[in-house]
């Protein structure tokens, strides 16, 4: 039974700190999703609504990131927060985007920051390196230019990051099985399935994150029964 124990310590030990931080890389997607909707927006209630929607995921991030304990998040979600309440504040349509265009670069910030964290991306910041500085007419588009998915890059930030962890979580379980000597970890043929681009556009985020969720605990199930039976032969 100490073999169990250990494994699961381990299992549970490698994916608390990304477990912690999923929901706060959720609402950082959000965050990004509806500032670039606010952007697109051709009208100054929509763009208001979605800015608004935008600054709703950020406080939620803030919150999360509590859990989450990363860093490097901190400072883009404060930014990110202020900028879209500035953006809130304004009475023009112009002014509102050009808040709004400041708050989505502080979206992908923190998505990248987010990365480093759970999964060791490789982003770094240049040193004296700044974002690019906006004047309103700069960033003023029609609205066409400035549309994208709604959905897209939420979906696509979440398929990387859980196929980074399912990778990871197989590699753990070999380690196990070849640390313990347990044949039947060492014979399992773990391998986690992806989603094509098409499907991730076909599919809501929803449906997606069960579909990794489904595979991380058919493997966790899989590892644990095979421990059992070689803790077995043991006692």
């Amino acid at each position: 039974m100490k073999f169990i124990l250990a494994f699961v310590l381990t299992f549970f030990a490698f994916n608390s700190g990304s477990a912690n931080c999923n929901n706060t890389y959720a609402s950082a997607g959000y965050s990004l999703s509806h500032a670039k909707k606010s952007m697109g927006a051709n009208n100054f209630e929509h763009q208001q609504y979605y800015a608004e929607r935008a600054l709703s995921a950020f406080e939620k991030a803030r919150t999360q990131n509590e859990n989450c304990g990363c860093q490097k998040a901190i400072n883009p979600i404060l930014d990110g927060i202020e900028n879209l309440e500035t953006a809130l504040n304004q009475e023009k349509w112009d002014m509102g985007r050009f808040y709004t265009k400041k708050a989505l670069e502080n979206a992908e910030q923190l998505l990248n920051n987010l990365d480093i964290c759970t999964v060791g991306g490789t982003y770094q910041e240049t040193p004296g390196e700044t974002s690019a500085e906006y004047s309103p007419e700069e960033i003023i588009a029609p609205a066409s230019e400035a549309a994208e998915s709604n959905d897209w890059d939420v979906k696509l930030n979440y398929k990387q990051q859980a196929e980074a962890e399912l990778a990871e979580l197989e590699r753990t379980i070999r380690e196990l099985g070849n640390l313990f000597q347990c044949e039947k970890v060492k014979q399992l043929l773990i391998s986690h399935k992806v989603k094509t681009e098409n499907e991730l556009q076909a599919e809501s985020l929803e449906t997606i994150r069960a579909f990794y969720m489904s595979q991380a605990v058919a493997m966790h199930n899989k590892a644990l029964f095979a421990m059992i039976e070689c803790s077995k032969k043991l006692e």
